[in-house]
Order: C-alpha cells, then sequence, then structure tokens
C-alpha cells in the first residue's frame, strides 16, 4: 500500500554508518511463522509494504513490516506497535482494516490488500479534480474520520499520500484512510508536546506550534486537502519546512477563488472549505460528521457515494491438517422474492392446518359416545 514515500538509494549510506535498508532482500522470507512476502509496494522511512501471502488463510494481505535495524530502537518498535493497535480498533469501511500485529522477530502489521492509488497519485496525474468528485472523497474521508475520533483516534497526518483510492481506474472508488502512525489522542494524550507531529502543508496551526491537537486538528486537514484537490497546490509552500510550518502557524488560508475564480460558481463549497481551513479550532466545523453534512450540502445535498465493497472475513487459524469444508454460496433472493415466497409457504401452512381440522372433526362426529352400549359382535 502506497504511503507516498520513496525507497532510499542504494549507494547512501547513514549517518550511523548502517548501510540503507533493501526492500527486496527479504522477499520471500515469510514473517510471523505465515505471511510470505511476495512483493515489494512502497517503503518510507521507517517501514516498508509488502505484498504478503497469508499461508494460514491462503490469501494475500499487504504487510508493513518495521526496517529491520530500526527493530533495535524501543522507541521505534513502540510507536510501530501502537499503530497497529490504534488502526485495528477502529471499523469502518472508509478506514484500511488491520488484520494482525505483532512484534517478536520482526514488527509487523497486516493489512487488507488495497487496489487502486493514494489521491497523491491522483492529483499529481490530474493536477484538480471536480468539486462533484473531490466532495465525494472528502466525504468518505470524513465518515472514516469520525469512526476513528469516536475510538478517541486522531490521525494528526492527513494528507492526501494518506488517503487510498481503493478499486480499479474508472470506478467510483471507495476511500480508505491508512498511516495512524503518529496517531494521538482525541484530548491530547500521548500527543508528543512540545514537538511538530505532522506534515508541514497540511498540519492544523495548533499542530504548528508544537500542541497535541484534537478532532478539529484532523478538520483543519481535511479543510486543506479540500483546497489543494480543487486548486493544484497546497495554500502554503515554502523554501523549507520550517517556513511552511510558521506559515500554518499564523497566516490565514487564502480563498480558494483568490487561486481559482471559476468557483465562486460554488460558493456553499468555498465557504465550507474556509470555515474549515479557520485557524481558530471553534470556528472550524465541530466534528468531521459535520464537515461531511456541510461538505454533501454544499453541493445540494447530491454526492456520489461508491457501494462500500464487503469486507474481507479473516479467521482464526484452522489447528487441524483437515481442508475446510466450503460451502456454496447462497443464492441472491430480492426482498420481493423472499416476500413472495413467505406468502406461498403461509397459503399452504393455512390449508394444510384446515385440511388437518376437518379431518379431526371428522373423526370425532364418527366416534361413538364414550357411555354409549357396546354391542357384541354377531355370532354364527
Amino acid at each position: 500500500m502506497p504511503d507516498g514515500a520513496v525507497s532510499l538509494p542504494v549507494d547512501v549510506v547513514g549517518p550511523d554508518g548502517v548501510p540503507p535498508f533493501q526492500p527486496d532482500s527479504l522477499l520471500g522470507t515469510v514473517v510471523a511463522g505465515r505471511y510470505r512476502l511476495s512483493g515489494h509496494l512502497a517503503s518510507g522511512g521507517m517501514a516498508a509494504v509488502y505484498v504478503a501471502e497469508d499461508t494460514l488463510e491462503r490469501r494475500e494481505v499487504a504487510l508493513k513490516v518495521l526496517q529491520p535495524h530500526l527493530a533495535r530502537s524501543e522507541e521505534a518498535v513502540r510507536r510501530f506497535l501502537c499503530e497497529g493497535a490504534i488502526a485495528g480498533m477502529i471499523e469502518h469501511e472508509n478506514v484500511v482494516r488491520v488484520l494482525d500485529h505483532g512484534g517478536e522477530g520482526t514488527c509487523f502489521i497486516a493489512m487488507e490488500l488495497l487496489e487502486g492509488e493514494t489521491l497523491f497519485d491522483r492529483l499529481r496525474r490530474e493536477g484538480t479534480l471536480q468539486p462533484a468528485e473531490a466532495v465525494s472523497i472528502l466525504v468518505q474521508v470524513c465518515k472514516g474520520l469520525e469512526a476513528a475520533h469516536r475510538q478517541g483516534v486522531v490521525h494528526r497526518d492527513l494528507k492526501p499520500e494518506n488517503v487510498f483510492l481503493h478499486g480499479r481506474r474508472g470506478s467510483s472508488p471507495v476511500v480508505k484512510i491508512v498511516d495512524f502512525g503518529v496517531a494521538g489522542g482525541a484530548h491530547g494524550e500521548g500527543g508528543d508536546t512540545g514537538l511538530v507531529v505532522g506534515t508541514p502543508e497540511y498540519l492544523s496551526p495548533e499542530q504548528a506550534y508544537g500542541k497535541a491537537g484534537d478532532p478539529r486538528s484532523d478538520v483543519y486537514s481535511v479543510g486543506v486537502m479540500a483546497w489543494r484537490m480543487l486548486v493544484g497546490r497546497p495554500p502554503f509552500t515554502g523554501a523549507s519546512a520550517d517556513s511552511v510550518i510558521r506559515m500554518q502557524a499564523r497566516e490565514p488560508v487564502p480563498s480558494i477563488t483568490s487561486a481559482r475564480p471559476d468557483l465562486v460558481t460554488h460558493p456553499e463549497l468555498v465557504g465550507v472549505v474556509a470555515r474549515a481551513c479557520a485557524k481558530n479550532p471553534s470556528r472550524r466545523p465541530a466534528s468531521a460528521a459535520a464537515l461531511g453534512a456541510e461538505l454533501a450540502a454544499s453541493l445540494g445535498g447530491a454526492v456520489a457515494l461508491p457501494t462500500p465493497m464487503p469486507r474481507p472475513s479473516f479467521h482464526a487459524p484452522r489447528t487441524g491438517p483437515a481442508a475446510p469444508v466450503l460451502l456454496p454460496p447462497p443464492s441472491a433472493v430480492s426482498a420481493a422474492e423472499r416476500g413472495q415466497r413467505l406468502h406461498v409457504l403461509a397459503v399452504v401452512a393455512l390449508v394444510i392446518g384446515l385440511a388437518v381440522a376437518g379431518l379431526a372433526l371428522g373423526l370425532h362426529r364418527s366416534a361413538p359416545p364414550p357411555d354409549a352400549p357396546r354391542q357384541a359382535a354377531p355370532t354364527r
């Protein structure tokens, strides 16, 4: 699952003299006794993501693996395993599903394998998105965020690289929020106070000041992503990360129409994005759900959302050697057909009931009264 980062050049040596991690060096290895790495998808600063075969469940998953040289760092291991535990708490179709994670031997996070591209890749290819398409993606982001916030999780690093468009090209994508590596608590706990956490172009003003942030910080990041999707670039760019962080902390986000005047035809959408990008958290929409509702309403409520794909079912490992019994899938029956079948069954049951009642009544009438004298059998 790409995270927007690229692997390091092979001829670079780190400052500690450790040679750079070569992702292909792990291909073919088996992690945790069950995940065989078969293909490299992407690499970031701490981890690499692979296509892996789950040899117990006989299916493919995405496996995020902590780079081996970082496994010696207790802090790196803690953060990595914390990511797996946090993401595993969130069950929603717009959040990548974490299936398993562990830290004995190789640190890993097993996730559902996604097909498609990141929003970053999409924007790099197309530049901007039409308002209807942008809002469809953003509403799904808000739905996933609301599920995370209900679990007390603030993402803190929302950006196009961490929004995956799951689905084949040409179809309406199902949005998946990925990478909870720097997530914090919804009320500021576990928040690296005093450190700037996040990506400068998308972090909130409170994060730029080193505060932990809360759900409204994610709302700000969604607003900046909306700006980027509609304009073709983030509102703040600079020669260095520090300069962008200072702008996020102090300067108001310019109106979208100053960079793209034709969007004056969508004043409601422009207003929603401006409120999401407010420097004062109290002036932003109060929640991700509220922002999603405002975004949908800005286009008259006519937002095309894709049908969620069925979530893959993962079962506990089988203990016996016997092969699983595969039952045929139930036939697809519409609600109308079910209703017709139930009606027919009810009529049949009624007819059978009436017939049984009639038979019982006939037998009762033909039987002699209990105190009637018995007749002797004729003799010859």
